[in-house]
């Protein structure tokens, strides 16, 4: 990591300082930089800027977005790193009405708060005594959404198996030809998904 002079550091303090940040509970949010897709923390957010926990390294003093839910996704830049926090500052500043549904989004009761990462893997999947293999299309803490040619019925439990992470319980929530959404019978932590994409991404580049 890039060291930084003492002036340095205390001028970034005064700057996060004056931007008044609201603190939250941490929430997740997508994380893109270079094509890269992430998941991190949102520790706080003001009309200026974001502070982020990170799953990867982000690149500093270059451009990136943070997507929340189904919000559209906020253009900024990284501008400093520490260990794995990380501060961004917005291209544009949030109005009132955009920061608050960001807000809204982020507080724990709203599940459809979490947001999904698009991935390209395989999975094992056991439905109804029968076992087929499915592509894997996005993945989050909750749930996942797959294409497989085996038929399926909403309600129906399954089993999803990954070759690097613990099966899955859960049950199809939604079927749309051949595609369903499945739902975990328990969230899994979100640090090991976003270990898991990171450790994808990695054996893909």
């Amino acid at each position: 990591m890039r060291k930084v002079s003492k002036e340095t550091q205390t001028g970034r303090r005064e700057e996060r300082r004056k931007e008044g940040r609201f603190t939250l509970i941490l929430r997740v949010g997508v994380l893109e930089q270079s094509g890269k897709s992430s998941l991190c923390l949102v520790r706080n957010i003001s009309t200026l800027g974001v502070q982020l926990k990170c799953y990867s390294n982000p690149k500093v003093d270059a451009p990136a977005s943070i997507r929340v839910a189904d919000e559209p996704e906020v253009l900024g830049r990284i501008i400093w790193l520490n260990d794995a926090i990380a501060g961004m500052t917005f291209d544009q500043e949030l109005d009132a009405a955009t920061l608050l549904r960001v807000r809204q989004k982020l507080k724990p009761n709203r599940r459809r708060a979490m947001p999904r990462l698009d991935v390209q893997a395989s999975a094992i999947l056991r439905v109804g005594g029968k076992t087929t293999r499915a592509d894997v299309c996005d993945i989050s803490s909750l749930g996942v959404r797959v294409r497989t040619t085996l038929p399926l019925r909403s309600g129906d439990r399954a089993i999803v198996e990954f070759s690097d992470l613990p099966s899955l319980p859960g049950f199809v929530r939604w079927t749309d030809g051949h595609h369903a959404g499945l739902a975990f019978e328990a969230p899994i932590p979100m640090q090991i998904i976003a270990h898991w994409i990171e450790g994808r991404v990695k054996l893909s580049a």
